[in-house]
């Protein structure tokens, strides 16, 4: 097929639309498609025209394999999607994913302390029964002169508060005396600074900058599984810290005991203090960070939209604030009031897609049909056929749950998360190079969401 006349292009477009309208209904269809147009179409390219990033976003996640197929059967062409944003008839190519967007409210690191956009403080930390203890304990462990304990190990699921909690620590005991010297840094920084002193000569000033602060606050102790050399390394400057009665605090998401390839000498200094455990919130919890989320963007929400996201999403504070951001920006951009019409709508391919897999479902599923043992997934076995598993593995993940780069990456072998990110990128070249390896992977995603 040649290039396309102005109308046929046109008729084309507009039976692909009536087409998606029935697929995906009218409801979704208006608020996703309804002020998409066609800029132009050939044998190599589609490119439609969207109001703005938001939709933009959408429509490339969720819909563009639904646009190609739809294409491929009209026409015999698998073209690109190319969805430009239209800003006074201007079209602009934007690549920023919703994601990203959401991933920018987060704290950046940087060197022995962090830049926070949010700020994480203990004073806006919602307690409730999932979380009692160990918000006490932060308390106790973070107030001027002599505490209960100076060793205080959090642990719990991703995304319920425990990064909040640790960075609360940090600014109140900043705010307290800035000549405190306090580090707060995720486990797997920590571990990048120790090889990179080792192999540059450079570890005794690593450990004099470590072993000699006030208190040394790391996130994601976990990471440390599986690097013998680097928890000799830990546990020294644990030792060091601790015989001068410095404050240590410690995130992770196990309990110390269930940290699989950790020094039983590590795994007893963690338990040497206080442990805490945070729980999922409740519903009623779930409530209170959700009005105390809304009132911090000064956006009004219904009380039953909010009730919606309470009940489908309180699998982790992580997913609730997703999901209100989700909602606060789709009406923001499109200018319409929110409703419960509208949250459900907006979020429900999140829900469906995200709310209940599982890195789990997603291993099994994967290991029948590639038939490896799961022992393989985690090992570093590079055949061919295991690694593209775990590739497959790492790439559904991504597609169909919340989590990071980095919680990937520990999942599945200890990867780096760089290592994660080759993969996936792996899967989406192959994906593309290949319909009968797409239509193979997509399927693999359905019978995982329908378990």
């Amino acid at each position: 097929m040649g290039r396309s006349t102005t109308k046929e292009s046109s008729n084309l477009w507009n039976n692909t639309l009536s087409e998606i309208e029935t697929k995906i209904g009218t409801r979704q269809y208006n608020l996703w498609f309804k002020n998409s147009r066609l800029i132009s179409f050939d044998n190599e390219s589609l490119s439609i025209g969207v109001p703005n990033q938001f939709v933009q976003t959408k429509i490339r996640d969720s819909f563009e394999p639904l646009i190609k197929d739809s294409i491929k059967h009209k026409t015999g062409i698998h073209p690109t999607i190319n969805l430009l944003v239209e800003n006074n008839g201007n079209a602009q190519i934007s690549h920023m994913k919703m994601a990203d967007i959401i991933e920018s409210e987060k704290p950046l690191n940087q060197g022995n302390g962090f830049i926070s956009k949010r700020q994480l403080l203990l004073e806006n930390y919602v307690v409730g029964g999932c979380n009692r203890l160990a918000y006490a304990a932060a308390l106790e462990i973070s107030k001027p002169g002599p505490v209960a304990f100076n060793t205080l190990f959090v642990h719990g699921p991703i995304g319920v508060g425990k990064t909040h909690l640790l960075q609360g620590i940090w600014n109140r005991l900043k705010a307290e005396s800035n000549a405190i010297s306090a580090v707060y840094m995720p486990a797997e920084n920590w571990t990048n600074e120790f090889v990179y002193s080792l192999k540059g000569g450079r570890l005794e000033s690593f450990r004099k900058k470590y072993r000699g602060v006030d208190i040394f606050l790391v996130d994601d102790v976990h990471f440390l599984a599986n690097k013998n050399g680097v928890q000799e390394e830990f546990l020294h400057t644990f030792n060091t810290l601790h015989s001068l009665s410095k404050r240590i605090v410690f995130a992770s998401d196990a309990h110390p005991r269930l940290m699989k390839q950790l020094k039983e000498s590590l795994v007893s200094r963690f338990m040497s203090g206080m442990i805490a455990k945070i729980e999922p919130p409740g519903f009623n919890t779930s409530m209170q960070i959700l009005r105390s989320k809304v009132a911090s963007t000064r956006k009004k929400i219904p009380d039953n939209v909010l009730e919606f996201i309470a009940e489908k999403f309180n699998d982790s504070v992580r997913s609730m604030e997703s999901a209100i951001t989700t909602v606060q920006a789709y009406a923001n951009i499109n200018k319409v009031r929110i409703d419960l019409q509208l949250a459900s709508d907006t979020l429900s391919e999140l829900h469906i897609n995200r709310k209940s897999v599982t890195l789990k479902d997603i291993e099994d599923v994967v290991i029948k049909y590639y038939n490896v043992s799961r022992n393989d997934i985690h090992s570093g076995n590079k055949s061919k056929n295991v690694a593209l598993a775990r590739q497959i593995c790492m790439y559904l993940t991504k597609e169909l749950t919340e989590s990071s780069y980095q919680e990937i990456g520990r999942y599945f072998a200890n990867k780096r998360h760089t290592t994660v990110i080759f993969a996936i990128n792996k899967i989406k070249e192959k994906m593309k190079s290949s319909d009968e390896f797409r239509s193979y992977t997509e399927n693999l995603a359905k019978i995982i969401k329908k378990q």
